[in-house]
């Protein structure tokens, strides 16, 4: 099952680019990451850290760059999440620029949880809110 689409907003700063005036390639990842806390919500990520003692980690990630964006454009990272059995949840990211809609960059990024160095069931508040449609 996958969730209704949550948008996030980015805006392409200096830092933000390399040397040809594009996104340095890596940055997507950041702002992927960024809409994933946005998602869940930063101060229950930091919960189930210091609380709960369960990291939310990456599994797995694969990524196709389309086209570079650079200084000034305004980026929408669109979010599905999709869970995958009781220790999976996918992140189905598809990077557009938010005045020509173009698709930049498609991510989809697994993770897992982890509680003492082991692989855990994902905690019903990840799969509750992953269910939320």
């Amino acid at each position: 099952m996958t969730t209704k689409t949550h948008v996030f907003p980015v805006t392409i700063y200096y830092e933000d680019t390399d040397i040809t005036g594009l996104v340095y390639h890596p940055n997507y990842f950041k702002y992927c990451e960024r809409a994933r806390s946005d998602f869940f919500g930063g101060e229950r990520l930091r919960q189930a850290q210091i609380e709960d003692k369960i990291s939310v980690v990456v599994y797995r990630a694969d990524i196709i760059f389309r086209k570079g964006a650079t200084l000034g454009d305004t980026l929408e990272i669109h979010t599905q999440v999709e869970l995958q059995g009781e220790y999976r949840v996918v992140f189905h990211h598809r990077i557009i620029h938010a005045v020509t809609k173009v698709l930049m960059v498609e991510a989809n990024v697994e993770l897992v949880c982890i509680f003492q160095e082991k692989i855990s069931r994902i905690p019903y508040w990840i799969a509750e809110k992953a269910q939320e449609a």
